[in-house]
């Protein structure tokens, strides 16, 4: 095998890794969008679910304060009673000091009541807040579900067509060389490089003027001393071929032209 088909292969090589990665690069956005709605339905469900044990444990707070209130308002008639039927001075300091306490903790009831009160409204209206999202979020995560999971499973079919083609083309590559691309991809995604005038395409440095001389003989691959890419020689496009790309593009570019 010459080393012009080894190139027309090595290009075919760099064309599907670069389509693979760009798959798979659309493959971690389309699950990302996924995973990220799951992630925010299940956040919130979670922030529901302890909002609403937290309410119920104010409710019930309010309502064992409240039957105490009851009890104590019951108290303080039966120390009001008391303090009628008191038949001395001392009975009477001891009757109104034991309702006047009974007021104060009856006062801190009905202020304790009122701030879980409060707070229990304000998780009610937290809890209306979240479940609306919630409402939401499914109803988002029902309608671009389906949607993402067919683009996941288009872009996975892809994916393996471009494998299975992959797998083709490196066979047909010598070992050795299909070997020392495989190293330099692991560290740079793209591993080859052109060179029209012996500077690097893809680092854009020049090579030394001896590797240059050897790649213009088109004998063997030699790699970038700077950015360690199998690197080729291939003819500069022609004057002509060049004016003749500009003027494709200026006429795409301008209908008027065409």
């Amino acid at each position: 095998m010459s080393i012009r088909d080894q190139i027309a292969l090595f290009e075919e090589l760099a064309s599907i890794d670069s389509d693979i990665r760009r798959i798979d690069e659309q493959l971690e956005k389309q699950r990302g969008n996924l995973g990220g709605m799951r992630s925010d339905l299940k956040a919130l469900e979670e922030r529901l679910q302890s909002d609403r044990e937290s309410l119920t444990s104010l409710d019930k707070a309010r309502g064992e304060l409240t039957v105490e209130m009851r009890q104590m308002t019951q108290q303080i008639e039966r120390s009001r009673e008391k303090l009628q039927r008191s038949r001395n001075e001392r009975e009477s300091n001891a009757a109104q000091r034991e309702l006047e306490e009974l007021r104060k903790l009856h006062r801190d009831r009905e202020e304790e009541i009122e701030r879980l009160s409060s707070s229990a409204e304000g998780l009610r209206s937290s809890i209306d807040v979240a479940e609306g999202k919630r409402v939401e979020i499914t109803r988002q995560l029902d309608g671009t579900a389906q949607g993402i999971t067919a683009s996941i499973g288009d872009l996975e079919g892809e994916k393996k067509t471009r494998t299975d083609a992959r797998k083709q083309v490196s066979t047909r590559l010598p070992v050795v060389l299909f070997r020392r691309y495989e190293s330099i991809r692991t560290r740079r995604p793209m591993a080859i490089a052109k060179t029209h005038d012996g500077t690097c395409l893809g680092c854009h440095l020049s090579v030394p003027p001896m590797m240059f001389q050897k790649m213009l003989r088109q004998e063997e691959f030699e790699q970038c001393p700077n950015c360690r890419r199998i690197l080729y020689y291939v003819p500069p496009p022609s004057p002509s071929s060049a004016r003749d790309a500009v003027d494709g593009d200026r006429s795409t570019a301008d209908p008027s032209r065409a």
